[in-house]
């Protein structure tokens, strides 16, 4: 009766079973894909001439943009639910090319909309496209914790060598290697957007090379982070770790823990960096960039309540300068969107953000019904080892998608963190979340196909016995 059964020995094979669950593109439009991530957050164009003379990352941005719109065109390749986000993603760049016209600074708004909006946004085109699998999300995932640890890395190197460290403000401040990531404030975001990829992913992957792999990328953002001397990214770290906390199944042990490591950890912290942290609320060794801010905030907020309706994309530093003699930007997302877009942009804005956090949310309480349901058959004592193999697998490939989730979620959280002091709206960092959660999501979808099957499978076997 055992070997009639559907899941035989014999008869189950993990690839058929996964055939037509997933949809994974051709091998080398996936190469391409990450070819790209790299290129663009290793800024290969601005390390090597060539590829700057070539256009490099243009040329594959324009193929997998060609690429990604054929693969659209075919109704059941397109994926599956996250139209909150696609709602928010439509309005953004709708509340902008309104603005476009009757912008303050129209060369200025023209060029930043074209060379930032447009190219980032092709890299959420890109994710909810082509990374439609959890073998394409450990590859993506691959690709952007690598580029970004050899950003960390170089300048963790640089602040070894001296030569990447120099005093800015009193303090002796680490800087990226290239000019994407050169100010102190740059280096520390970056850094902080690998960290939450770092802690929520080590507790899941299997294999402990693999964990200790990861521990690399923590330890140079820590690094980074600190040496950068940017108070930003120490807020932002500060309540990444109330992100970390609050997502804890195990609160008073995290806690105990942390402040065992937060003890232990303090003599080791440089005072300049200590009294860095302190000059938030206190005076600054050097320099008047606390007052400096505060004098932009105030323009900002009396530049908003003047023009509603928005100055226009990337048009505050124009409008401030001819009303208050002074150029700077915001220094704040928020004012930044609402200064720049009006109270409608920064409504949409903060619309999209609430939409890529409830479909982050969606697909990993997805995931964790789908653990919850399948973990136990996995423990049955009557499958065959294939199935077995398999299903095991497949949990464990559901534990892994459901900490990106929380991964992303964090990732969010930090650039909303940053936003308070960084002027973030025309950055990358919205499309590369916004991408995750329409990928996420539809993955969900399918996993909870493969669930339906495994259970069915299970159920047969079940009754074979």
């Amino acid at each position: 009766m055992r070997d009639m059964s559907i899941a035989g020995e014999r008869k189950f094979s993990p690839r058929a079973f996964a055939r037509g669950l997933y949809y994974e593109p051709h091998t080398a439009l996936t190469l391409m894909f990450l070819a790209f991530v790299l290129a663009k957050y290793m800024q290969w164009g601005a390390r090597r001439e060539i590829f700057a003379t070539i256009r490099f990352e243009f040329l594959l941005g324009a193929l997998l943009s060609i690429a990604c719109v054929f693969i659209l065109s075919t109704g059941e390749n397109r994926p599956r639910g996250a139209r909150d986000v696609a709602w928010g993603i439509a309005l953004l760049f709708l509340a902008m090319l309104v603005q476009l016209p009757f912008a303050a600074d129209p060369e200025a708004a023209n060029t930043v909309f074209v060379n930032r909006v447009v190219k980032f946004a092709m890299l959420t085109l890109f994710v909810a496209t082509l990374v439609r699998s959890p073998r394409n999300m450990n590859r993506f995932l691959f690709a952007f914790i690598l580029a970004c640890f050899y950003v960390t890395l170089e300048a963790s190197r640089g602040a070894l060598t001296g030569g990447l460290i120099w005093e800015n403000q009193g303090v002796m401040r680490l800087h990226g290697a290239v000019p994407i990531y050169r100010h102190p404030n740059s280096l520390g975001g970056v850094a902080m957007g690998l960290i939450p990829f770092s802690v929520f992913l080590i507790p899941v992957v299997k294999r402990w090379w693999l964990k200790i792999a990861l521990l690399g990328p923590l330890a140079t953002a820590t690094i980074c982070i600190l040496y950068s001397g940017s108070r930003t990214a120490y807020v932002a770290f500060f309540v990444f770790l109330l992100f970390w906390w609050s997502q804890s199944a195990k609160k008073m042990r995290w806690l105990l823990v942390a402040a065992a490591l937060g003890i232990a950890a303090l003599p080791l912290v440089p005072e300049q960096y200590v009294e860095r942290f302190k000059s938030i609320n206190g005076q600054e060794a050097e320099g008047h960039s606390k007052e400096a801010r505060i004098q932009i905030l105030k323009d900002a907020v009396e530049i908003f309540a003047a023009h509603p309706s928005g100055v226009g994309v990337a048009s505050f530093q124009k409008v401030r300068r001819d009303t208050f003699g002074r150029a700077q930007d915001t220094h704040n997302l928020y004012l930044e969107v609402g200064t720049n877009l009006g109270v409608q942009g920064l409504v949409i804005f903060l619309f999209l953000v609430y939409a890529i956090i409830r479909t982050l949310r969606r697909a990993r309480g997805r995931f964790r019904r789908q653990i919850a349901l399948l973990a136990p058959l996995a423990r049955g004592p009557d499958l065959p080892a294939p199935l077995r193999r398999s299903l095991v697998d497949h949990v464990r490939n559901l534990e892994f998608l459901a900490a990106v989730c929380t991964a992303a979620y964090g990732f969010i959280v930090v650039r909303l963190a940053l936003g308070m002091f960084g002027m973030d709206l025309y950055e990358i960092y919205w499309w590369f979340a916004a991408g995750l959660a329409v990928s996420l999501l539809d993955i969900a979808h399918s996993t909870r196909r493969a669930g339906e099957r495994y259970a069915a499978l299970c159920a047969e076997e079940a009754e074979a016995v």
